[in-house]
């Protein structure tokens, strides 16, 4: 006899399908804090950015002070004008490491963007359904009033 085996295979649901059972005032808050945390977020990587980038200029800068010095430099040994080149060599490298770090910043800081939109896109979708149930609500009590009652309501959006 063949011994049957049954595999059992579970579907993981979507990030956003976990928070299906939370209402629409519960989903704003969390996409308000999402989008909160995703500013401040990149609020700290833009100033990372500025001092990296501040930082490599300078190193610019005193790089090619280095190097003017050291092509002026007629009275230098060959010691001293073999070490100052590898010195040079050394802030070179440092600054090409600096900007390839500051691309990578720029790209994240990119990709914090198009998140932070999505989530926005998302909160004024949930905002617009939020408005659009009140007004039902509004309306189906509207349909319950005499006429008098009604010409004296109006819709309001708090």
């Amino acid at each position: 006899m063949s011994a049957r085996q049954v595999i059992i295979v579970e579907v993981a649901p979507s990030p956003n399908e976990h928070y299906k059972h939370l209402s629409l005032e519960e989903k704003i808050d969390r996409a308000d804090s999402k989008i909160e945390g995703l500013r401040d977020e990149m609020s700290s990587l833009d100033q990372e950015i500025h001092k990296l980038d501040r930082k490599t200029k300078k190193l610019e800068k005193s790089n090619d002070r280095f190097e003017d010095v050291l092509y002026r430099e007629e009275w230098a040994s060959r010691r001293a004008v073999l070490n100052g080149f590898q010195t040079l060599e050394q802030g070179e490298k440092t600054v090409l490491k600096n900007e390839k770090r500051l691309l990578e910043m720029d790209l994240k800081s990119l990709e914090l963007r198009k998140e932070l939109r999505a989530w926005e896109d998302y909160r004024e979708g949930l905002k617009t359904s939020q408005e659009e149930v009140r007004f039902d609500e509004w309306m189906r009590r509207e349909e319950g009033l005499a006429y008098e009652d009604w010409k004296k309501s109006k819709y309001s959006r708090d």
